[in-house]
């Protein structure tokens, strides 16, 4: 694809320079740029791609990308564009170099502080089971047809999504399911005008080391609904505060969900077990192998988004009998030891609170949580997490989640700022912390390990480590059945 060609599809790039050169590649990291790629240099957060241009050249640039105003120098054979927004530009340019590749198929994205990734799934599971070919990004992974990419964000960069984008297209994929984060909007990796539908979950507090409050983090999220083209869709929590909110500032074609009546799709007459959900919406029966009061909420969106597309109901209803688990997500660890493991990415103070409910309404025996606070996040959540999980759980076990560059034990003393009983006790190791909850399980308790999820590594510093809190709690039981605990 020619220099100019690119440039006027996508439309936020200025180029005045005689050169014309074909580009093979678009990147905003000069570590992977190759011969004839256009380099768009960022200013970021923790970098400048400002100091890579001549990296860039030396790997074969053709073309590079700065923000009006800055005085840059680059040999005469590369051409110099300018922007009003580097970031913002890479959307575009990525956008435009892989041809609008979203246009070929129903893209959908799902927004929201919880519930994202066990919707997906469920849509996933629905559009296959109704014939289509979906693909999605999200937390877990990156996947349609026979790839699969670990994921490293949420949503990742939109030079990268642009990317996938084109290979599903070419893939033949039907429909491509989407996590959202507020990230993935305040930072311009995502067009809103692209999506054709988009779901809400919930909104509470997380991220406010990146958002300024949570009404900017509500903003970050509200952009993707109120940028919609006019034939999209919308489907809302309508229980949930934000959600109402959204429903009062969006334009587009709404579809509600919720447990309070006057939602076009409504859930009533529920019965929670350990091993699963019986429930009707709308007059007409589900069951489920998830479990909680959450996941009725992550099935009703997942079922108005269905019922939305026109997907038979039967066909939705045989899907949500037959998920057996969505990774990391209220995941049963199987034991055979008398007692229940459960292993959820429960990172928040809201996640932490279905959480436990759900474990609460479940419960015969006692609740052990194991849980911990991510370093170099949010710390005005910490305590707020060691209440709830205090006033929720017969023994709460403290540890380390992620800490990353800070020190575990400061993020520790953060957490024991909301605990004020005796039920609880300090392992930062958590390892240690997930045996010692398997070692003082008895028949019919409930252990929760919470924080992590589907994560088989921990951050520790600036590296990451192997570790899965399945794998641990599997260990633990195999050490214990040895020894006949």
């Amino acid at each position: 694809m020619k220099l100019r060609e690119v440039v006027d599809a996508a439309a936020v790039v200025t180029y005045d320079g005689m050169l014309n050169p074909d580009i093979s590649m678009v990147s905003d990291d000069s570590r992977t740029v190759k011969k004839d790629g256009m380099f768009i240099a960022i200013d970021g957060y923790r970098d400048s791609g400002l100091r890579y241009i001549d990296d860039a050249v030396s790997r074969g640039a053709a073309a590079v990308v700065v923000e009006n105003g800055l005085r840059v120098k680059v040999p005469y054979s590369v051409a110099l564009c300018t922007t009003r927004s580097a970031r913002q530009s890479a959307l575009y340019v990525s956008r435009a170099f892989f041809g609008h590749p979203s246009g070929s198929f129903r893209l959908v994205g799902v927004t929201g502080t919880n519930g994202k990734t066990t919707v997906t799934y469920l849509l996933e599971a629905i559009l296959r089971d109704a014939g289509f070919n979906p693909g999605v990004i999200g937390t877990i992974s990156y996947r349609y047809n026979d790839t699969a990419v670990k994921a490293d964000n949420t949503t990742p960069d939109p030079i990268a999504i642009q990317r996938l984008f084109a290979g599903m297209r070419d893939g033949g994929i039907t429909h491509a399911v989407m996590e959202v984060s507020s990230h993935a909007l305040a930072m311009d990796r995502v067009l809103p005008g692209d999506f054709d539908y988009a779901v809400f979950t919930n909104l509470s507090q997380d991220h406010l080391d990146f958002h300024s409050s949570m009404d900017d983090y509500f903003r970050a999220k509200s952009k993707l609904f109120t940028g919609l083209h006019k034939g999209a869709g919308t489907v809302i929590n309508a229980d949930d505060p934000y959600g109402r909110k959204l429903l009062n500032i969006t334009g587009i074609k709404q579809t509600t969900y919720g447990l309070n009546r006057g939602a076009d799709f409504t859930a009533h007459d529920y019965k929670l077990s350990i091993s699963g959900t019986r429930f009707f919406i709308n007059k007409t029966p589900y069951e489920t192998r998830l479990v909680g009061v959450h996941n009725i909420y992550n099935i009703l969106s997942a079922v108005a988004l269905a019922r939305a597309m026109g997907i038979e109901e039967k066909t939705v209803q045989n899907t949500i009998r037959d998920v057996v688990t969505v990774p990391g997500r209220f995941e049963r660890v199987p034991g055979g030891l008398g007692f229940h493991i459960f292993v959820d990415y429960a990172h928040t103070p809201d996640a932490l609170l279905h959480l436990l409910n759900a474990a609460v309404a479940l419960k015969e025996g006692r609740i052990i949580t194991v849980f911990g606070c991510g370093g170099d996040r949010d710390r005005t959540k910490r305590p707020k997490m060691g209440k709830i999980v205090e006033e929720r759980s017969d023994m709460a076990i403290v540890t380390s989640d992620n800490p990353r560059t800070e020190d575990p034990l400061a993020i520790i003393e953060d957490i024991k700022k909301g605990l004020s009983g005796d039920n609880h006790i300090i392992i930062p190791d958590r390892r240690e912390a997930i045996y010692c909850a398997i070692e003082l399980a008895q028949k019919d308790d409930i252990v929760l390990i919470a924080g992590k999820g589907h994560e088989d590594y921990q951050v520790l510093g600036t590296k990451k480590v192997h570790f899965d809190d399945r794998e641990i709690a599997r260990k633990a039981i195999q050490r214990f059945r040895i020894k006949g605990i």
